[in-house]
């Protein structure tokens, strides 16, 4: 946003497009609707963006009184936060969402847009933003197929007070193993699919105790935008996807 860099018109469409609608800046705000407020955090949730581009964006973004940097309240460095006019734009990124739910669904699940690093980092998020804790240490490893061999195994690690995520094996016994592909796993989180209807169909295998295998539906929390994906498509074909 500045002179000579937008489109020179005073439609007020415009002026919003030329803040919130440069590649990657929606994913950045998603990422502060998520909870993040730390540049590596704010960085895992677009692994394929540049750290110079997202500090670029994040710059612009500042600029425009839609994030505020400050200190961070524990250790060295900044925190980001979301100004008013952000969290005024979370209605606008919602609808964004619904509308791709109701009249894109075969894109969400296509190859390309299939990263099991953003999925990890968006469960690890819901789950720290909903109500899941845990008493003890409780490891859950994941093996995918459909994914290269660099990104076959995650685990997550949920602590008392955080929930890490570990692409090498972190030593940890482990209470619950999920097995499944990409594919599977995120149509459940974006409500394509339910894990009772994933294990039927023999797409979703877990293993671990009784205990921890009912568990899995409750920390396994699902996108903001399943209850969205849970309703029928714009038309047969997409549902077909």
């Amino acid at each position: 946003m500045g002179k000579g860099n937008g489109y020179g018109q005073f439609c007020p469409i415009a002026i919003a497009a030329e803040v919130v609608a440069e590649r990657w800046t929606p994913l950045v705000l998603r990422a502060f609707f998520c909870g993040a407020t730390r540049f590596n955090d704010i960085q895992a949730s677009v692994p394929r963006m540049s750290p110079a581009l997202l500090s670029r964006r994040l710059k612009a973004l500042e600029y425009a009184n839609i994030v505020a940097r400050r200190p961070a309240p524990r250790g060295r460095g900044s925190e980001y936060a979301l100004t008013d006019a952000g969290r005024a734009l979370f209605p606008v990124l919602d609808a964004m969402g619904e509308w791709a739910q109701h009249w894109l669904r075969r894109e969400i699940t296509r190859d390309e847009n299939l990263d099991p690093d953003v999925l990890m980092w968006e469960l690890r998020r819901t789950v720290l933003n909903g109500a899941h804790r845990v008493g003890a240490r409780r490891v859950a490893e994941f093996r995918l197929s459909g994914v290269p061999v660099a990104k076959r195994f995650y685990w997550l690690v949920f602590e008392p007070d955080d929930v890490e995520i570990c692409v090498k094996n972190p030593g940890y016994p482990v209470d619950l193993w999920v097995a499944a592909s990409l594919r599977t796993l995120v149509r459940i989180w974006v409500g394509h699919l339910s894990v009772a209807q994933a294990c039927d169909q023999d797409l979703l295998a877990l293993h671990g105790t009784s205990d921890e295998v009912a568990a899995f539906s409750r920390w396994y929390a699902l996108s903001h935008f399943a209850p969205a994906g849970r309703q029928a498509p714009a038309d047969a074909a997409a549902a077909a996807g």
